[in-house]
């Protein structure tokens, strides 16, 4: 879960009392005045910004064989699944990261690694893959233990919907050097065509400088079905704002989660994003809804707070979950071939 509320802004645990007002002596026939000196106000801390090395990567659509999408069934080992799609079981446990093959559950879905025609496996018309990511909202904010976040947004410019989305962030000095890389996941499972996400890249050990910057898409695939994923989630009510008091440098973003589908849902997740003037993703955050069953008709209240490190002009919320009960009826494999 994305957590960006620990940052810390300068002066903040530092308490500023204001100035107590001076005593005038008393002179006959003169009212005194007693004068106020204004409150120091405090200011947030410049987000340094560096020079892309190279424009955000986009990727151009591949051609990739079309996945083959198998669900287990009661009894199903991966040996007899392996021969009838003419492959090997380890094949599947490297595109699936099974490492127990004897732990598979009924329902579990698994993908069939696929292989060009070379004479002994399947035939597999090849198929553009149309999925374009495109990364924008980058900042870069630095933390009081001067770790560093890369904070950014992934819009999905296809025509399809996307998953499995993964990007990475590399930091270069002012010679292109490489100083240090990281990567992470998108905070939505699916990406609908159109859709954004925000994504979280932590330095836990940040170079104490750097001059350029450069991102790129590392993994992102069409999503050809929705599978156990609920899409009758939505959002209601919402509000964000300012908190004052204690509670001051705080934003809060509050609403309702509703479910208007047919089905119950669970592992329901909230995701909240946060943007300056420009547009800069400046904190996100993924809560979980506290309701194992989120039956349908239901109505779950939601309050995120998140120390943004910069203004906020604007914020975005996205709801996800998973499908409760989720059934589909397993593909009918090819007959095992000949020897």
């Amino acid at each position: 879960m994305l957590l960006l509320g620990c940052f810390a802004l300068p002066g903040c645990g530092r308490l500023i009392e204001p100035p107590t007002p001076t005593a005038v002596p008393l002179v006959a026939g003169v009212v005194p005045t007693v004068t106020h000196t204004p409150r120091p106000t405090a200011t947030r801390r410049a987000t340094f910004t560096p020079v892309p090395a190279t424009p955000s990567d986009t990727p151009t659509p591949t051609t990739t064989p079309t996945p083959i999408i198998y669900v287990i069934k009661k009894g199903d080992t991966l040996l007899p699944i392996a021969r009838n799609f003419g492959v090997t079981v380890q094949e599947i446990q490297d595109a699936n990261g099974i490492t127990d093959p004897r732990r598979l559950s009924i329902g579990q879905e698994i993908r069939i690694p696929v292989r060009q025609q070379d004479g002994g496996g399947p035939t597999v018309v090849p198929t553009p893959t149309p999925v374009a990511l495109a990364i924008q909202g980058i900042g870069f904010h630095r933390t009081p233990v001067d770790s560093l976040w890369c904070m950014g947004e992934i819009l999905n410019v296809s025509g399809e919907t996307a998953e499995e989305v993964q990007v990475e962030v590399s930091l270069h000095d002012a010679d292109g050097r490489l100083l240090a890389s990281r990567s992470a996941f998108a905070e939505l499972d699916i990406i609908p065509s159109g859709g954004r996400s925000p994504f979280a890249v932590l330095f836990a050990v940040a170079p104490s400088s750097f001059a350029q910057y450069q991102t790129r898409v590392l993994a992102g695939v069409p999503s050809t079905h929705l599978g156990p994923r609920y899409p009758h989630l939505s959002v209601a009510d919402e509000w964000g704002g300012w908190l004052e008091g204690a509670e001051a440098g705080n934003y809060q973003v509050r609403g309702e989660v509703q479910n208007t589908g047919p089905a119950d849902a669970q592992r329901v997740a909230v995701v909240v994003t946060l943007y300056d003037v420009e547009d800069h993703v400046v904190a996100a955050r993924t809560i979980d809804i506290a309701a194992n069953v989120f039956i349908a008709g239901a109505h779950a209240p939601f309050e995120v707070t998140l120390t943004p490190a910069g203004d906020v002009v604007r914020h975005d919320v996205s709801v996800q979950g998973w499908w409760i009960g989720y059934e589909i009826v397993a593909p009918t494999a090819p007959p095992a071939s000949t020897p």
